[in-house]
């Protein structure tokens, strides 16, 4: 639910992604704007979000794109406040308003609840062999994938500690519903409403006829064990940290007590974000 802000200012930190083409004049134009009307207590377009945590804000605005949003999401780790995406990138799945929509909905966006979609978050633990760990968390997906060489990886997974399968092949992506629309979407996984609970697991290249992507339950616990890597076999989330996975090594994938609370444009239906970003089940145009 969003923020009550009646009897209080609401705090609101600018992030820009200052890879994207013009992003600066949008930057400096929409933090006057918001400096103007005494909302501002922070921005960065230096890439490092991790100020975001030590203002303290009740909003962040993500100017850019969908990855502007996974990187904030990442910065803020477990400290979520709601993040409004303003896009200036070429999907804009996530980010929900352009420059116009966000100052004319502003209000809006402060007294309506509805306005926020809360979107479940995994969390991610690496145990290598020799019992050291590294932590992480996903609000797209985990992917397990073979890097430079290019050998396939093999992955035994268990689902609650049961064994389910062995995948010889490029990897495995763990997605959310959220995620379910990019990495795993183009990899022939299903596709999974956003406010549906649920964990999509999607083989990578597989080196068989049989194995099929699969849905499970959202509080199921997910272990996969590396038994053959080779030099380039990493994990990566939401395609903004990357980390190396030795042979011997255990990935814990489960749902996270915290969520995502992504801002989401009213006026637009996430059916219509479907077909008009992605194209779906739109049929043949071409000549005849």
């Amino acid at each position: 639910m969003a923020a009550n802000h009646r009897n209080q200012t609401p705090r609101f930190f600018l992030v820009g992604n200052a890879q994207k083409a013009n992003v600066k004049v949008s930057f400096d134009r929409l933090a006057r704007w918001l400096d103007g009307k005494g909302l501002l207590v922070g921005s960065d377009l230096d890439g490092k979000p991790a100020a975001i945590n030590e203002a303290k804000p009740d909003y962040v605005v993500a100017l850019g794109g969908d990855g502007t949003i996974l990187n904030v999401v990442q910065a803020m780790q477990h400290r979520q406040v709601p993040i409004i995406g303003v896009n200036l990138g070429k999907l804009g799945y996530l980010a929900g308003f352009n420059e116009n929509e966000f100052e004319s909905q502003l209000d809006r966006i402060l007294t309506d609840p509805d306005c926020v979609s809360r979107r479940m978050l995994l969390d991610v633990l690496l145990v290598d062999a020799g019992g050291s760990t590294w932590r992480g968390i996903a609000l797209n997906d985990c992917v397990l994938r073979v890097g430079d060489p290019y050998r396939t990886v093999g992955l035994s997974v268990s689902i609650d500690d049961h064994p389910v399968t062995t995948i010889i092949g490029d990897g495995l992506i763990i997605a959310t519903p959220t995620g379910s629309t990019a990495h795993n979407m183009a990899c022939g996984g299903p596709i999974v409403q956003p406010d549906v609970s649920a964990i999509v697991m999607t083989p990578l290249c597989p080196h068989s006829l049989t194995h099929r992507p699969i849905v499970v339950a959202p509080d199921v616990r997910v272990k996969v064990d590396v038994r053959k890597t080779s030099a380039g076999v990493a994990v990566v989330l939401d395609g903004q940290v990357v980390r190396p996975v030795p042979g011997g090594a255990s990935l814990l994938v489960h749902r996270s007590a915290e969520q995502v609370q992504l801002v989401m444009n009213p006026h637009r239906h996430q059916w219509d974000l479907l077909v008009q970003k992605l194209k779906w089940g739109q049929g043949f145009t071409g000549p005849a």
